[in-house]
């Protein structure tokens, strides 16, 4: 088979881990893979196996190269001032031409069996290309209960008349609500969890790191965005370490826009020399290796691969409810690990998970895992999609 897994980008975050271990599995159980990505800016990771082919596909800079595309981009940007949010669908009208032509261009040697396009920010770009073979992967969710006019018109061009895959049971329930009251008619709607390679992390997860403190600590770790709700860990450790004596520092690993707000929370709970912010760290696994626990306090969640990699590393885990499909991971003795959003009972549930061994969760880690196992995965969308 001949499989094609498209990204927006190659930065270091989770949809583009995904997209590489994606095509890695393909590679790996005998298929020839293409990892295509739009951006222009230099990729920060790739695939593990050389003989994927990543190809960049810069959509925006060949969209600007020529008169009418420099033209469409103004009108879009004219019509975005007047209608907020909908540069992204009018720009992606064009690119999607643009890939057409491109696409074209690569199939002159060899049609792609299956086309798997990951993310809205992706298929944003490309919306106008419905291709039966190809499959729109999604990994977004929200608390949204209702749907305005732009909602329902984004969802029209982007998820109509396509088929349409989620990486959890729980992201699979939420686009079936939204498309429900959007009257939006997919071609198909199904759940199949993203490939996952654990020696990768276990072995990465071995490599040292003099940074590391060699006090215990609590570690929080993705981009520092309103989204992932630091500021309600933050909180939950100021209870640790009020109420409970809890000696554990709190480690942060990312970067992004909220750095300065919580490190001036940090100060204003006077709690600044205990909360360790470590920035961006290309390889953040030896930090949840040596963690006491790691937890997650996003407001939504499609399927974090850090609670995944988190398994891997066999550290103790606490996550809070939210939409999305990182409940149905925490089965068996970690259905006790899952708080409400608040700072008591977080605080409270890691008082209580800290005074087991890590290893009282073992079991259940490996049976989870299982699910992610490449193989398997590769098998189930051959059989759903191709066979």
């Amino acid at each position: 088979m001949n499989i094609a897994v498209i990204v927006r980008s190659l930065k270091y975050g989770g949809m583009e881990r995904a997209a590489c271990n994606q095509a890695d599995a393909f590679y790996l159980a005998g298929h020839k893979a293409d990892l295509i990505y739009f951006s222009n800016k230099e990729k920060q990771i790739e695939p593990r196996q050389k003989n994927v082919n990543v190809i960049q596909m810069d959509l925006n800079s060949l969209m600007k190269s020529d008169f009418q595309g420099k033209v469409w981009d103004i009108f879009a940007r004219f019509i975005n001032v007047f209608f907020r949010k909908t540069y992204p669908m009018l720009k992606g009208f064009y690119t999607s031409k643009i890939f057409k032509e491109e696409f074209k261009k690569l199939e002159k040697e060899e049609k792609y069996d299956l086309i798997l396009i990951r993310g809205q920010g992706t298929f944003e770009q490309i919306w106008q290309f419905k291709d039966k073979r190809s499959v729109r992967i999604c990994v977004n969710v929200s608390k949204k209960n209702e749907s305005s006019f732009l909602d329902k018109l984004m969802s029209k061009c982007y998820y109509n008349d396509v088929r349409v895959n989620c990486n959890s049971d729980g992201s699979r329930e939420f686009y079936v609500k939204k498309f429900k009251r959007e009257n939006i008619t997919p071609l198909s709607l199904d759940s199949i969890k993203n490939p996952f390679f654990t020696d990768k992390v276990i072995a990465l997860s071995n490599e040292e790191n003099e940074r590391i403190p060699n006090e215990p600590y609590i570690l929080g770790l993705g981009r520092l965005v309103k989204t992932k709700n630091f500021e309600l860990l933050v909180d939950s450790y100021f209870e640790l370490k009020t109420k409970f004596n809890l000696p554990h520092k709190l480690v942060l690993v990312g970067d992004g826009e909220d750095k300065e707000f919580l490190e001036s929370k940090c100060k204003s709970l006077g709690i600044e020399d205990d909360v360790l912010f470590v920035g961006y760290e290309s390889n953040p696994y030896p930090w949840i290796k040596n963690s006491e626990i790691i937890a997650f306090t996003s407001k939504k969640e499609g399927l974090s691969n850090v609670l995944i990699e988190a398994m891997c590393c066999k550290t103790r885990i606490l996550i809070t409810k939210s939409p999305g499909g990182m409940l149905e991971m925490m089965q068996g003795e970690l259905s006790n690990n899952i708080a409400e959003n608040d700072k008591e009972d977080i605080s409270k549930k890691i008082v209580n998970i800290l005074n087991k061994e890590k290893e009282y969760y073992f079991e259940d880690y490996e049976k989870a895992l299982s699910l992610f196992e490449p193989s398997k995965v590769v098998n189930k969308w051959l059989e759903k999609y191709v066979n």
